[in-house]
């Protein structure tokens, strides 16, 4: 087996339990005590999403190419089509967890701003809704309505070949500093000052807002250095081949640069489950106890207090005194 066949059996080993993973955290989401619909746990569900349409639509076709040689479909516009998804969903997924990492220095240190309604479609929600626009729109722009020459798609090639959005040079080096290298930065960053900041201002967080501080730093830690780990060496490598320190074409370069981003989607369903294991456990342990162990109903007698046995009435019964 040649390292493309060791890279799919190995991907494809992780892809079935994580899809599996992710219904199972969808199913317990639609639940309405479910903790997912917490402010401070939306932007899981969004990377939930993201991995798991990269798992279902973005994976196979690489899955497929990676084996065959070839592209799924032969067409342009699904050439098109596996470009945006490819570049949109990874660019959209570095820069959720970069407004992660900002966001939840606010939910820790200045949760009050998220108290009113106002309040939150200002900071969480308008945010949110810009930066999934903006991106989709200069991917959108880039992939569909810029021309370049030698703009003809190969099928024999990774994602076709590209589009101009990575074959001009401009645009490649547009898209790495800004869609790649900052908001990778940012992460680390803001994942690294997060438990520093905490451990400065304990003293200043009372007792109930320790405990829930101390719970979203770990959640944070988790993801966000599972993410820096596999963006990080990315985003070096790619650095290296825009200066020509290496070079794209190579078989070895290739494959690192395919298969990397979708280990990041691979593995959020598992850290998702991670940070909700305790409340789907109770629940589970919940409906097995209802379910092989059902409590007995016992029947509920009024209690007769000493009061009311004194001021009961006392029947005597009547006897015949009939003489034989």
């Amino acid at each position: 087996m040649d390292n493309n066949g060791t890279g799919i059996l190995f991907l494809t080993i992780i892809q079935i339990p994580s899809v599996i993973c992710a219904i199972y955290i969808f199913f317990h989401l639609f639940q309405r005590t479910s903790s997912l619909r917490r402010l401070q746990n939306h932007l899981f569900i969004y990377l939930l999403i993201i991995a798991t349409w990269n798992i279902i639509i973005d994976l196979p076709n690489t899955q497929v190419y990676f084996w065959t040689g070839t592209v799924t479909i032969s067409t342009p516009s699904f050439c098109r089509f596996w470009n945006i998804s490819y570049l949109y969903s990874a660019a959209l997924n570095r820069f959720l967890m970069a407004f992660m990492a900002i966001e939840r220095h606010f939910l820790v240190f200045r949760p009050h701003f998220y108290h009113t309604h106002r309040s939150r479609v200002l900071f969480h929600y308008t945010p949110l809704v810009f930066m999934i626009s903006v991106i989709f729109i200069f991917v959108l722009i880039t992939n569909v309505f810029v021309s370049c020459p030698g703009s003809t798609f190969i099928y024999s090639i990774f994602m076709c070949g590209y589009t101009c959005a990575v074959r001009l040079n401009n645009l490649a080096t547009f898209y790495i500093w800004v869609c790649v290298c900052v908001p990778t930065t940012m992460t680390i960053i803001g994942c690294v000052l997060l438990p520093v900041r905490f451990i400065i201002q304990k003293r200043q967080l009372q007792r109930i807002q320790w405990h829930r501080a101390r719970k979203m730093i770990v959640q944070m830690s988790i993801i966000a250095g599972t993410y820096s780990l596999c963006w990080l060496p990315y985003t070096i490598v790619l650095q290296l081949s825009l200066s020509h320190i290496l070079s794209s074409n190579e078989a070895d370069i290739n494959r690192f640069l395919a298969f990397i981003p979708y280990i990041t989607s691979l593995l959020t369903p598992f850290i998702i489950l991670q940070t909700i294991h305790d409340e789907i456990n109770l629940a589970l342990m919940e409906r097995i106890k209802r379910r092989f162990f059902p409590q007995r109903q016992q029947k509920i007698r009024p209690a007769i207090t000493v009061r009311e046995q004194q001021t009961k009435p006392v029947v005597f019964e009547k006897h015949n005194t009939s003489k034989l």
